[in-house]
């Protein structure tokens, strides 16, 4: 299906709007045939245009909390500048607390571009990539570890060999002053939002709010004032009120890729041996790996590919190969 979707909301108009943004369905999914992602647009004044985006995956509910909470609470004359705010850029997947959408099976952050004439999640994401992106100078992408692994609370962006860009990204990811700020290398396949977003020449501001299988106000509060934050050092907002700036510095670090993640090389019950924010060595014990359905079988030893600290950490005990057991960063300091 090619067609366009159906704009219930005006993204050059001026003021405070709220509408819906309607994708029709190929196919009858749970008895409709349409679906709608839930938008806002405050404009005023001059100043940046900013999108901030939650429920990328559907697992992740700390975006669109804090996104609803910033919908409620701003009036319009306190905003220099376009704020485009789609706290629910997934609703089937939001729907069902999946990662990807059910409607097609897909992971919406891993197949950007899109295709107009694709599935929904591919229309969703070029109309995004089309409408949204186009017209916005900076994305904030608000993501969790969702209910499979708990991360100390982060922003994140990419790194560039361009001093000035570079220079730009540090002094955001300070202004978010999450506990942690990292760093990710750009993959050569560049699928996801923030990477398109990054090779349109935006400033990307991502972030990771905690995640767990509960939602906790310590995780919605750093992503609620890291946007606030942000958006005031851009001078989109004014300053956030206390406590939002009384807090420790941000401390920079990098995670260079996937070798400095701990995966499982097979199903099993994973044991974890260490917490979040312990401080691990190259070829430490991580875990060990049980296999429930043959007892003869000694535990598995997993062992941390790199030094560094422990960043995220799975939360389900099963798991299958490939699934993700450790995030380990490294400082970067503040150069």
């Amino acid at each position: 299906m090619s067609a366009e979707p159906k704009l219930e909301i005006d993204l050059e108009a001026a003021g405070k709007q709220y509408g819906r943004v309607v994708f029709a369905l190929d196919a009858p999914w749970n008895g409709r045939r349409e679906i709608a992602l839930p938008a806002c647009v405050i404009a005023h004044g001059s100043g940046p245009t900013v999108t901030l985006w939650g429920a990328n995956h559907g697992n992740e509910y700390e975006g669109p909390i804090v996104l609803g909470q910033l919908i409620r609470e701003l009036d319009p004359a306190a905003v220099q500048g376009r704020l485009i705010i789609l706290p629910a850029i997934n609703p089937p997947a939001l729907e069902v607390q999946a990662r990807n959408s059910p409607v097609d099976g897909k992971n919406l952050n891993r197949i950007w571009p899109g295709d107009k004439a694709g599935t929904l999640s591919e229309r969703v994401v070029a109309w995004l990539d089309d409408a949204v992106l186009s017209r916005a100078e900076v994305l904030m992408d608000l993501h969790s570890g969702g209910d499979l692994l708990n991360l100390i609370p982060m922003s994140m962006c990419h790194y560039t060999e361009q001093a000035e860009f570079r220079a730009r990204i540090r002094a955001a990811q300070r202004a978010f002053n999450a506990p942690l700020s990292v760093e990710l290398r750009l993959a050569s396949n560049r699928a996801t939002a923030s990477g398109r977003a990054h090779d349109r020449g935006l400033l990307v501001v991502g972030s990771e709010s905690g995640g767990g299988r509960a939602v906790n106000p310590q995780s919605l509060a750093n992503g609620y004032f890291g946007l606030r934050n942000t958006l005031a050092h851009l001078e989109v907002l004014p300053e956030p009120p206390a406590p939002g700036r009384d807090r420790p510095t941000t401390r920079f670090t990098r995670k260079w890729g996937h070798e400095a993640e701990v995966t499982s090389d097979g199903p099993g019950v994973f044991v974890p041996f260490h917490e979040l924010g312990a401080w691990v060595e190259e070829g430490q014990p991580a875990g060990q790996l049980f296999c429930l359905m043959d007892p003869r079988l000694p535990p598995r030893c997993l062992r941390f590919p790199a030094s560094g600290l422990v960043a995220g950490r799975r939360e389900r005990s099963g798991v299958e190969e490939g699934d993700v057991l450790f995030w380990v960063v490294q400082d970067l300091g503040e150069r």
